[in-house]
């Protein structure tokens, strides 16, 4: 049999790179949090101000640093939000309630190894080879002898998800949607607190209708998964010590069925053993913007604890490169960081576009309150094409590619339009496999996509810039024959 072993380092003492690895993912993963709802709330007030906190939620004390299997790492040590908020100089006035959801948690784990253990002997095979998905977080009730004894106005409740391979997302409570236990307990902590933080402690989207829509939740901040240091990292943003300036990478649905993979996706359709993507080109913020269908969170949003401007100062734009260059000024009280975010609407011919597709975006450093910094973003011109199966090539479409500027999908303003004279094939490639039964993709005939107040008059107002196809290049690739893809050896 093969032994397996875990490599680390045999020395107890922590190396000065280890050190420096552990502050430096301290540092970006704090920064990185994306802060989805502030009243004010956030950041919390010092320990001076205010020395007591309740936590409450699965996280607060089993703060997830990664994913199972694969995901999982050896570490020296984990940090809960827990013992992070108490080294911050906080005391945490809820330990009964975190011991019982401790017992809880165990109990479940321990059923559901029974039930699965049992199983798999029945069946002859490995607990590994079973799989199975772990119980669902069922959350403590909160009781008022636990909002009694907490002697503060202030509480932040902790959600987790974990995720591992080989199991899909399903659309059932305990996953994709809250338990009914989680959403009482959440329930309760925000109409007993004057002030309260939802901190999203998930391994990707859950169904924001049934947080989002809970009265009382002050403020939201979606952390991921942080790793060894992430009750650490997620302290310093929660009492200012970080700034976040995170933005989604991808789009948060009010509900699973507003996904256009949700008809067809893996395991939450009876464990289908093919998955064809229908939606085509239509995925993540592509569909929602096209088919103007409403997200919880739209892709690449994101708040501060500062506020800011974003000034148009110039586009340029040849048959290499487009690029935009913007001015962004800190108008808060704050010190934080801005992401610009360009997108580009391609014109309709031959082919299908989606409403708008990311092209390029910029981080801006630390500004100050009044500070300012210009960036310039930049893309490939050729970066604007789009693939025709028919044609096996590249193609930029003849027509007006519109230039969105701003700092999500859903918040942008029109700054130019670059007008192409003629269709251009940037790159020429060949079909080599086809699909025995093509299956149609999803289209957006007749769908009015995704607008806003005074974007027609943008449009009309934009400059236009010219492009000329006579000045583009045909990149052709060249394939190998089929008798030299034939290995004689």
């Amino acid at each position: 049999m093969r032994k397996y072993t875990y490599q680390s380092s045999a020395s107890p003492e922590i190396s000065p790179r280890e050190k420096s690895h552990f502050n430096r993912t301290r540092a970006l993963a704090g920064e990185c949090s994306v802060l989805l709802r502030n009243d004010g709330t956030l950041p919390l007030s010092s320990p001076q101000g205010c020395p007591n906190i309740a936590l409450y939620g699965e996280g607060a004390r089993n703060t997830v640093r990664g994913g199972t299997g694969s995901g999982m790492t050896i570490t020296r040590k984990d940090y809960s939000l827990e013992e992070a908020m108490e080294t911050a100089g906080y005391t945490v006035t809820t330990k009964d309630w975190l011991h019982r959801q401790d017992l809880r948690r165990k109990q479940e784990f321990d059923d559901f190894m029974a039930r699965a253990m049992a199983e798999s002997s029945g069946m002859g095979l490995s607990l590994m080879l079973m799989g199975g998905t772990p119980p669902a977080k069922e959350a403590e009730p909160v009781t008022d002898s636990d909002i009694e004894g907490s002697d503060t106005d202030t509480a932040v409740y902790v959600l987790v998800r974990n995720a591992g391979e080989g199991d899909d997302r399903r659309d059932e409570p305990g996953d994709f949607r809250l338990t009914e236990s989680e959403k009482a307990a959440i329930t309760r902590v925000a109409s007993a607190y004057e002030k309260m933080v939802l901190v999203l402690n998930v391994c990707g989207p859950v169904a924001t209708d049934d947080f989002t829509t809970i009265p009382g939740v002050n403020a939201i901040l979606y952390v991921g998964q942080q790793g060894a240091p992430g009750g650490l990292s997620i302290c310093d943003v929660l009492t200012g010590v970080q700034a976040p300036s995170g933005k989604l990478a991808d789009t948060w649905p009010r509900i699973y069925t507003d996904c256009a993979s949700a008809p067809n996706f893996g395991l939450q359709n009876d464990g289908m053993d093919d998955v064809y993507y229908e939606e085509g080109i239509y995925v993540g913020y592509r569909y929602f913007d096209t088919f103007n269908v409403t997200p919880g969170f739209p892709f690449g949003f994101g708040l501060s604890y500062t506020t800011f401007s974003t000034e148009l100062q110039e586009v340029q734009a040849d048959a290499q490169h487009v690029a935009v260059t913007v001015r962004v000024t800190n108008t808060g009280a704050r010190e934080g960081k801005e992401v610009v975010q360009v997108y580009v609407s391609a014109p309709d011919g031959q082919l299908e576009k989606p409403c708008q597709e990311l092209k390029g975006y910029g981080k801006t450093r630390l500004l100050a309150p009044g500070t300012s910094e210009t960036l310039t973003i930049t893309f490939k011109t050729a970066s604007l094409a789009s693939y025709s199966e028919a044609d096996a090539a590249w193609i930029l479409e003849a027509g007006d590619y519109v230039i969105r500027v701003g700092n999500s999908s859903r918040r942008t303003h029109i700054a130019a339009r670059l007008r192409l004279d003629q269709t251009v094939v940037t790159e020429q490639l060949r079909n080599l496999f086809k699909d025995a039964e093509p299956k149609p993709d999803l289209s957006k005939a007749g769908v009015q996509p995704f607008t806003y107040a005074g974007e027609t008059e943008e449009k009309a107002s934009a400059p236009v810039i010219c492009l000329f196809a006579k000045d583009f290049t045909t990149r052709v690739v060249s394939y190998p024959e089929p008798e030299e893809l034939v290995d004689h050896h």
